[in-house]
């Protein structure tokens, strides 16, 4: 939702697509903030990085944060170009259908925000879902006559308290990308004057100029399926008296580093120590008394 606006432009007509049509639409594939399949939802974000034409009362990120609301000024407004890398208690993992779904605060079913979407299980590698934008022409910074059925694969087509879903099966196989231990989503605000290309180079329209709250307002991001399971010690290096560790780690969890010189006997030698923001691993050197070999481990303890 925009509240304060530049230009009136005369707005294009547009016609329905092939794709899913507006929450509470037959066949449409918008999700409820209600809905009982959400397990979590994001908790913290890694980078922001405003755009353009947005005023400081908007950017408030911890607003993006926790469930999905009814309040349209329950969000934070990225700026024309803008974005923002949110993450989650636990990373997120393929599952059948929808794995995620992402929020805005549109009043209405035909004035869409849009946003590219990209994910990430080391916090360096993105990947960026396919897309596509029919939208014919210029879309005004009033208009609400948009087509959710002539939008796929962006954030967000639906209305305020409706999740546009995402399936971490529509993206490619990647050594650089673990679909099961998805740790980062990134938003990337879409500027509508089709300058912006899809995924088949087509121009993407959107409402535009907006001033004031430019750009897409993120309510929140809602987790349908999540890995909370064991994760991996998955490097190690040993001096005299110091051991380096690399684990997988998610934002916000806190771990600690035990050690023993036999399995039934852990002694901590590191606590309380929290998960790299920026990242999907966490790496530490902890000091230790030289002695007898010692086994090592990590413990996840809160978060």
């Amino acid at each position: 939702m925009k509240l304060r606006l530049l230009a009136f432009l005369i707005p294009t007509v547009l016609h329905a697509g092939p794709y899913s049509g507006a929450a509470n639409t037959s066949g449409t594939e918008a999700i409820s903030k209600d809905d009982a399949r959400f397990v979590a939802w994001a908790s913290g974000h890694s980078e922001l990085v405003y755009g353009t034409d947005v005023d400081a009362t908007w950017k408030t990120p911890a607003k993006a944060t926790g469930a999905a609301t009814d309040d349209v000024y329950d969000i934070v407004t990225l700026g024309n170009g803008g974005r923002i890398t949110m993450y989650f208690p636990h990373p997120l993992r393929d599952g059948t259908g929808a794995d995620f779904a992402i929020f805005e605060n549109s009043i209405s079913h035909g004035f869409l925000e849009l946003a590219f979407v990209e994910v990430s299980s080391d916090g360096v590698n993105f990947f960026r879902f396919p897309n596509a934008s029919l939208t014919p022409g210029v879309v005004g910074p009033l208009a609400s006559n948009m087509e959710a059925t002539n939008i796929n694969g962006l954030a967000s087509k639906y209305k305020a308290g409706f999740g546009t879903p995402f399936d971490l099966a529509a993206l490619p196989d990647s050594p650089q990308f673990d679909k099961q231990r998805v740790a980062f989503v990134k938003i990337i605000d879409i500027i509508g004057s089709g300058t912006t290309k899809d995924s088949n180079n087509r121009p993407i329209y959107d409402p535009y100029p907006v001033v004031g709250s430019g750009g897409f307002d993120l309510d929140a991001i809602g987790a349908i399926h999540v890995n909370n399971g064991d994760f991996e010690l998955v490097g190690f290096s040993l001096a005299a008296t110091t051991a380096e560790l690399e684990w997988q780690s998610n934002p916000g969890s806190t771990y600690r580093v035990e050690s023993g010189t036999k399995l039934d006997d852990w002694l901590p030698v590191g606590t309380n120590l929290t998960g790299r923001v920026n990242r999907g691993t966490t790496v530490r050197t902890i000091s230790f008394s030289a002695g007898p070999k010692r086994f090592w481990r990590v413990v996840r303890v809160g978060g």
